[in-house]
């Protein structure tokens, strides 16, 4: 059985940072996996990540398209159900909306995995803003006229969705509030205790 832990927080919190580092360092005799599924669905769209899904992400190559949940939850389980049956999945910025985690919840169920919790680094709006600033666009998005604009987008985006859906999270595994203002050692410090307390509960 593969456990899975929900990853979630505003642009520029550090999901993807964090959920790297503990993949490469992994916990005490516990092998940890991490799938992005931004980065997932920007590979696949590329070519880069071959996938039975490569159709139905990118029907019009070049154009921006809303995909149906179903299609980003098999893009999700397509790689947790390539990995070994003894690891801990990291899922970093999925199930982001609340309609998607009945679906979500139904697709880790069916496939005999287990949801075991949820961790959610907070920052604040400016916070946000500053790190994605900072870092520049991601592909895709450099070269777009207003950065700044993209940014609070984002981050407005993040409020609107995902924030909701933490909520519903909560309500079927158990959350853990970090705060990733901290110093980024700090937040490794919290991080990884907060994945190793949801390991071995």
């Amino acid at each position: 059985m593969t456990e899975i832990i929900v990853i979630h927080g505003p642009p520029g919190s550090g999901k993807s940072v964090q959920s790297e580092r503990l993949a490469t360092e992994g916990l005490p005799n516990r092998a940890v996996m991490h799938v992005s599924a931004g980065n997932r669905l920007r590979g696949i769209r590329t070519g880069e990540i071959a996938s039975v899904y490569s159709d139905k992400v990118n029907p019009e190559p070049g154009k921006r398209v809303l995909l149906d949940h179903s299609i980003m939850t098999g893009v999700i389980f397509e790689y947790i159900n390539q990995v070994s049956k003894a690891s801990i999945v990291l899922v970093d910025g999925y199930p982001r909306f609340v309609e998607a985690i009945p679906g979500f919840l139904e697709t880790s169920r069916r496939n005999n995995h287990e949801i075991i919790g949820c961790v959610n680094l907070n920052i604040s709006r400016r916070v946000s803003l500053d790190r994605v600033l900072g870092r520049g666009g991601r592909e895709g998005e450099v070269g777009t006229s207003n950065l700044t604009e993209l940014a609070e987008k984002r981050f407005q985006e993040h409020l609107n969705y995902t924030v909701p859906a933490i909520d519903a999270m909560g309500r079927v595994t158990k959350v853990v509030n970090l705060n990733a203002e901290e110093s980024i050692d700090e937040v490794w410090r919290l991080f990884y205790r907060a994945i190793f307390e949801l390991a071995i509960t």
